[in-house]
């Protein structure tokens, strides 16, 4: 039988690392593309929950998995007010499933700072933008590898103030 830690150790890592490898690749999609497909979206998502499920199996705890969960939803419902109300896109709207889940698996302090993160991510660069580049307000910017970077960022951050 694995031990625990070990096993706990191993899928989380296959999580961050099925996260990061997606996040690399809808970022790269949406700077050239401008868009988040559903597909690669969905297939990122149904990677993350099939990891974090085998972690719950492996640490025997389903608040790994019911937190992540409500997580989700509750980025998704954010960012889709954002959208309702101007400025964000769907495609953001359903990554933000992601974000959230991924966040959800750390603590809900990181679903609140890895998404703060991603805002001001976005509003360093579009104010350096602003400033050295001569952008207007019309000039699109997207949101997805800020919202990819910022759980990075508080992932890191987490998993760095453990031990």
């Amino acid at each position: 039988m694995v031990d625990a830690h070990v096993g706990q150790m191993a899928t989380t890592i296959v999580l961050w690392l099925w996260f990061i490898g997606w996040a690399i690749a809808l970022a790269r999609l949406d700077i050239r593309e401008h868009r988040l497909p559903n597909r690669m979206v969905a297939i990122c998502f149904a990677g993350c929950v099939l990891a974090t499920l085998v972690h719950a199996v492996v640490v025997a705890n389903v608040t790994a998995l019911v937190t992540p969960a409500i997580a989700s939803l509750a980025a998704a419902t954010c960012f889709l007010i954002g959208h309702v109300t101007g400025g964000i896109g769907m495609g953001d709207v359903k990554f933000a499933l992601v974000t959230g889940w991924m966040l959800g698996t750390i603590s809900w302090g990181a679903v609140w700072w890895g998404h703060v993160a991603a805002f001001v991510l976005a509003g360093v660069v579009v104010t350096g933008g602003w400033l050295l580049r001569g952008w207007r307000r019309e000039h699109r910017v997207p949101f997805g590898p800020f919202m990819g970077l910022g759980v990075i960022v508080a992932g890191a951050a987490a998993l760095g103030s453990v031990g």
